[in-house]
């Protein structure tokens, strides 16, 4: 193993934002004339500088302790432990990092995301997306107007669309990413194979590449898309307007979900984040909502049955929305592209928000995450969702 140049080397602290810095030290090297970085997980400046001459003395000489460690194994070892993996994300991990050294993933994850984002795949779903969302936009702007759009307004939409989609192809590579990071950092904490020090600089975009919908429905939108949607579906849309539950976890409701308290209670498997729900569906003198009515009324609750009828929803959903120039459905293609019902969950927060609810008190009613999602929600809670939802049922 050749000796190799080294710098001294340095620890310091990265900006995460415009005023905040990180709370643990990283520590850099130049190496054969390539800068490098890593994390210490460390606030304590005596342990970074340790762990930066520890650092030094192994890259001198070469020195890795996962030499023989390999891509597969920490992948392995990560999904035994209960770790999940989309299908999507791991097919393009497993392929770029094949029988990849430990050692040597870090000099690859800048390759790793130009290769992943000019995938034939990927250049093909950013172009159909483009063209959807171009059309859309321009829909949208034209939907009150009288006259045609300029030039200068065309424009702007192609070029808005245009660093719309690119940025939401930037944070799907960031999710790869993650995935692999949390390999990493599970063959540390937990199998104990790699150092801290062998965690790699992971380049994620962050905020920087959010392309999260910012959609949401206004009062005028809702009463038109109830209007336009089947009788059988307003049960459903009327609970996620009030209410900002997760679509999927709504349509998942059976009603032996529901207490004799009427207190609606989803077990973790049900939800995104593993954790248990609960949501109060009466006020504080046992009232049930108008979107709640339904649930709370019903004299026979049938063990296992779904609570809401969502028969034709997805086709029924997708005409309303392009009716009202919500959303473009292409009935030939079946292809569609605007507001989703997922979008109920910003209107749910914006409104609660407006009526000056306290943001603990909203997210126990959306379930957004947070660090109370992780403990079962107790009395106190329950009268706080049951505030949330009073303001603006009012």
């Amino acid at each position: 193993m050749g000796q190799h140049e080294v710098s001294e080397g340095w620890i310091g602290k990265v900006k995460q934002s415009k005023d905040k810095e990180s709370t643990n030290y990283f520590m850099w090297l130049t190496i054969d004339g390539q800068k490098q970085r890593r994390a210490t997980g460390t606030d304590d400046p005596d342990k970074a500088a340790e762990m930066l001459a520890e650092w030094r003395a192994q890259a001198k000489v070469g020195f890795r302790k996962d030499a023989r460690l390999r891509y597969e194994e920490i992948r392995d070892d990560y999904l035994s432990s209960g770790g999940k993996i989309q299908e999507s994300v791991r097919r393009d991990l497993d392929v770029y990092f094949k029988n990849i050294r430990i050692g040597a993933i870090g000099d690859k994850l800048n390759a790793f995301r130009e290769w992943r984002e000019n995938l034939d795949r990927v250049v093909e779903y950013k172009q159909e997306t483009l063209t959807k969302e171009i059309a859309l936009r321009k829909m949208k702007a034209m939907k009150d107007r009288r006259k045609p759009l300029s030039a200068i307004e065309i424009a702007k939409i192609e070029n808005d669309a245009a660093e719309w989609v690119e940025k939401g192809v930037q944070t799907t590579t960031d999710k790869r990413l993650v995935y692999l990071r949390a390999m990493f950092y599970h063959a540390f904490e937990k199998t104990k194979k790699i150092n801290l020090g062998d965690i790699p600089y992971f380049p994620i975009r962050g905020k920087a590449a959010d392309n999260v919908r910012q959609g949401k429905f206004s009062e005028a939108d809702f009463s038109n898309i109830l209007a336009e949607l089947p009788k059988n579906l307003h049960p459903l849309v009327k609970f996620l307007h009030l209410t900002g539950m997760r679509s999927g976890q709504a349509q998942a409701i059976t009603w032996d979900r529901i207490d004799d308290d009427n207190v609606l209670r989803m077990p973790g498997f049900l939800t995104k984040n593993g954790q248990p729900y609960s949501l109060a569906l009466t006020n504080r003198k046992g009232e049930p909502y108008e979107a709640t009515a339904f649930l709370v009324n019903m004299k026979t609750r049938p063990h296992g049955e779904l609570v809401f009828d969502m028969t034709n929803l997805r086709e029924e959903w997708r005409l309303a929305c392009h009716k009202l120039k919500l959303g473009m459905f292409d009935s030939k293609t079946r292809s569609y592209r605007g507001a989703q019902l997922h979008d109920f969950r910003r209107t749910a927060a914006s409104n609660m928000n407006a009526k000056g609810i306290q943001e603990g008190k909203a997210m126990t009613v959306t379930g957004h995450k947070t660090n109370s999602m992780y403990k079962r929600y107790g009395i106190e809670e329950l009268d706080s969702q049951r505030d949330a939802l009073d303001a603006v049922t009012v």
